[in-house]
């Protein structure tokens, strides 16, 4: 069976402890933690608060992260923005590192302009992975988001994800299957990508409702029955964004995420 965990920024009003009792009771065996989760983030982004979370919950560690995005673009035409976006990278790894290791998952950037990407932001991106590739190999896995499509996104289809695969072998997947679905094949990226897949965003991506839970949608089932099939053991991370549910409170938000859990393991 996969582990089962949500996204911290579910969670987006909340302080470090309540988000961590939440994902506890909602019966989940992990967290994904944003490291901008925002009072975190606002606060320092001090490593303590997650130590103090492990000595709680030793059940919910080894954690996974994701590497701050906000703001931030590795393949900027600002060389002074895509040095501080591997930078940030950089520090998300090293914290995961301290708290004993797990996943992080990075964005590949995109061109800076609202126009196609070409060799020159392909060019950005590697020299981006290499900043990463001389802190990876040690207790942290560094895995790859696949992005929705947009004009000037970069890493939207199932064969460039494999193509950047191929060439840097220290390099994980994370399938985004909300993003997938936005780019109309979703299921390419689990037949060209599966044997590097170490975390799935698992959402739906329907126009309208992108990043709600699949619980009871055929969307899911589909997922859930692919899953099955590959013999999928990796994570699985709930990827909901709380706008879409109106007026939530801490309670709602644990129930919301304690319902996928039984649908999952249903």
């Amino acid at each position: 069976m996969y582990t089962l965990e949500a996204s911290s920024m579910f969670f987006h009003p909340y302080k470090t402890p309540e988000i961590f009792a939440a994902m506890h009771s909602a019966g989940l065996d992990s967290v994904e933690f944003w490291m901008e989760t925002p009072e975190f983030w606002m606060a320092g982004a001090r490593i303590d608060e997650l130590l103090e979370e492990k000595k709680r919950y030793p059940h919910l560690f080894p954690l996974a992260m994701h590497a701050p995005i906000f703001d931030l673009n590795p393949c900027s035409f600002n060389p002074k923005v895509a040095a501080l976006s591997a930078d940030c990278t950089i520090d998300c790894i090293e914290m995961l590192e301290a708290l004993g290791g797990g996943i992080v998952t990075i964005h590949p950037g995109k061109r800076t302009a609202k126009r196609p990407v070409t060799y020159l932001d392909k060019e950005r991106f590697h020299q981006y992975l290499g900043r990463l590739s001389e802190v990876s190999g040690k207790n942290v896995i560094i895995a790859l988001e696949n992005m929705p499509p947009a004009v000037n996104a970069h890493i939207t289809t199932a064969p460039e994800m494999r193509e950047v695969l191929d060439e840097y072998s220290w390099l994980s997947f994370t399938f985004d299957y909300a993003h997938a679905q936005a780019a109309g094949d979703p299921f390419s990226f689990i037949e060209l990508c599966s044997d590097r897949m170490v975390n799935i965003h698992a959402s739906l991506g329907r126009s309208g409702a992108m990043h709600s839970p699949l619980a009871g949608t055929a969307e899911g089932d589909a997922l859930k029955t692919v899953l099955k099939d590959i013999g999928y053991t990796g994570r699985v991370t709930y990827e909901f964004e709380d706008l879409n549910f109106g007026e939530l409170n801490l309670l709602d938000r644990t129930e919301i995420l304690a319902e996928e859990t039984r649908w999952y393991r249903g």
